[in-house]
């Protein structure tokens, strides 16, 4: 490809400037052969003039003899081109048989006007003379026609010529403009795969630090068995490590799917109040170990419920107060701050500002933070981790909200992040309605998850996956049956009696035949229990077509791994309990 475009750029300029030369030299050409055309007509005029002088001169008896060979060199010369008047001999047959003519009638004149200056006939002489000037005449009209003929050929030679090298130096300048264009392409991709390699450089030491703890803690607890405190120390720190591991991966496929344009938001009613508490208990011990202050304000926000995408809202909120906190020095403060600048019936505007005394940013990275894979040095990467894609995420996830979010900073004085959205209010039933869910969510979290006399059928071919599913399951009493892929799973459930099974537990990706297959055919069993027996998914992929493919091949729910084990119990709970409600 460079060596196209560097062919492209020196054949194609030396192309237009040979053809350039090429339209001055016919031009050129033009012109000569225009200046000797018309010295022929002009010549072939003065001969005629000049043998209407002489004969007259002969006429009234004045010898002129210096005239006759006069007009015997012109006519040869325009027979031949050859003399001292440099005339062009036309190449045109007209002109030339006519000229033959006018020699041969110049002959009979010559011996006329002998005859005369020995006291000859004067008539023939006229007579002859007359026939000499018709076809002098007509010279001149085939040398004007030919002349003239050949200035059009040459206009339109010309013409072609100058519209080549117009459609050429468009075409050249078409093909500049659009190598202009891949070059930028390429460039900008050159640019995006550098920042990528980067990223992926980076991804490798951020994913292999946490690797590197959950690896190095579970060696220290099986070591330390004996030691109980050693074990919870260790088994803490795996799990910090995991939550940091799945905090990367989750970022890279959001990144992933806002780049796709498969990112979709949902929208349901939620309160403020809870999404903060939640960000307060999330960042408090962390704060307290940074030695930042964390300041966390929301009491001039009168709306309690609005109706968002209350996770891509909170995790624009929990990346911009992480950040904040990872780039403040012990002592600082952080403050996260929502204000509602204004409120009608239907809608709520909020703002919502975290702002932080830390490092500051640049000037000239504050133009490019929102971009993916960008980190403000290679040192900040070093030194305090993270993959470059948050703020892009957040700004991403702000601007599919229809809001806005914008940054100001100063190096060495503090950052402060501030992001404008409207939300649609929630009207008083259904902030009612929310009261209640959240005071019946409050008491079920206080139950023990209780799921004693429940049979499940779990599929799912990963050993330590279905060992640790069914672990969870048989803390709360529930009776487990594994199976090891989609095609066992409906044998089991075929040959069982009705009603044995009161959930099956699908994962989507087996070998012999995957979970949604599986779904349909046990949906397809004909038998009563096969239409209603819950089956809940079991995936890695989160994504919103992922789980409408569940549902449409027959599922009644779906839980992404890795298993939050309070998920699975609230989700478990919550189906069984709809069940007997509609029993």
């Amino acid at each position: 490809m460079k060596i196209k475009k560097k062919w492209l750029g020196i054949l194609a300029p030396a192309f237009l400037s040979i053809l350039f030369c090429l339209i001055s030299i016919v031009a050129l050409i033009s012109m000569i052969h225009m200046q000797g055309n018309a010295r022929v007509v002009n010549y072939t005029g003065i001969v005629r003039g000049a043998t209407q002088r002489l004969v007259k001169q002969e006429l009234y008896g004045y010898d002129n003899e210096e005239l006759v060979d006069y007009l015997d060199s012109l006519l040869v010369e325009l027979s031949t081109g050859d003399g001292e008047n440099q005339l062009t001999r036309l190449p045109d047959e007209v002109f030339q048989s006519t000229v033959a003519q006018m020699q041969e009638a110049w002959t009979n004149i010559k011996e006329e006007i002998r005859n005369v200056r020995q006291d000859g006939d004067k008539q023939r002489l006229f007579e002859l003379s007359e026939e000499y000037f018709n076809l002098a005449d007509q010279a001149v009209s085939a040398a004007e026609r030919y002349s003239e003929q050949s200035v059009n050929d040459s206009i339109g030679i010309l013409i072609w010529l100058n519209v080549g090298f117009i459609v050429l130096g468009i075409l050249y300048w078409a093909a500049r403009r659009r190598q202009s264009k891949v070059q930028g392409a390429l460039e900008r991709a050159e640019s995006a795969n550098h920042a990528k390699s980067e990223f992926f450089s980076r991804m490798s030491h951020e994913i292999r630090t946490p690797m590197n703890g959950i690896i190095g803690m579970t060696a220290i607890a099986k070591k330390s068995t004996q030691d109980s405190e050693k074990v919870t120390d260790c088994l803490e720190k795996i799990e910090l490590s995991a939550s940091y591991l799945m905090m990367l991966l989750n970022d890279v496929l959001d990144m992933s799917r806002i780049e796709s344009g498969k990112m979709e938001l949902e929208f349901q009613a939620f309160e403020l109040k809870e999404m903060f508490e939640q960000i307060s208990v999330m960042f408090r011990g962390k704060a307290e170990e940074s030695g930042v202050k964390l300041v966390i304000k929301y009491d001039s926000v009168s709306a309690a419920q609005i109706v968002g995408d209350k996770l891509r809202l909170s995790q624009v909120l929990v990346n911009l107060v992480s950040n904040a906190i990872k780039f403040t020095p012990a002592g600082g403060t952080v403050t996260l701050e929502a204000g509602q600048k204004n409120m009608t019936d239907t809608q709520v505007e909020l703002e919502f500002t975290v702002t932080d005394t830390g490092i500051g940013i640049s000037e000239a990275f504050q133009a490019r933070i929102f971009e993916p894979f960008e980190q403000e040095e290679k040192y900040t990467a070093r030194q305090y981790g993270g993959t470059g894609l948050g703020l892009s995420i957040s700004s991403s996830f702000v601007n599919m909200m229809g809001g806005q979010i914008s940054v100001e900073s100063r190096l060495g004085e503090g950052t402060k992040f501030t992001v404008n959205l409207a939300f649609p209010r929630v009207i008083e039933d259904e902030q009612q309605r929310i009261g209640e869910y959240n005071c019946n969510k409050s008491e079920r979290e206080e139950e023990q998850h209780e799921l004693s006399g429940v049979r499940i059928l779990l599929a799912e071919d990963n050993e330590i996956n279905a060992e640790i599913v069914t672990e969870l399951l048989q803390e709360s009493k529930a009776a487990v049956e594994q199976a090891c892929n989609g095609e066992i799973a409906v044998e089991k459930f075929a040959e069982s009696p009705e009603g044995t099974y009161t959930m099956i537990l699908m994962d989507i990706q087996m070998p012999v035949m995957d979970g949604m297959e599986a779904a349909r055919a046990i949906r397809a069993l004909n038998r009563p229990d096969a239409e209603k027996v819950l089956i809940i998914g079991l995936s890695a992929n989160a994504f919103r077509e992922d789980v409408d493919k569940a549902m449409d091949s027959g599922m009644n729910g779906y839980l992404c791994k890795p298993i939050d084990p309070e998920r699975l119990y609230q989700i478990l709970e919550g189906f069984l309990r709809d069940r007997a409600l509609q029993a």
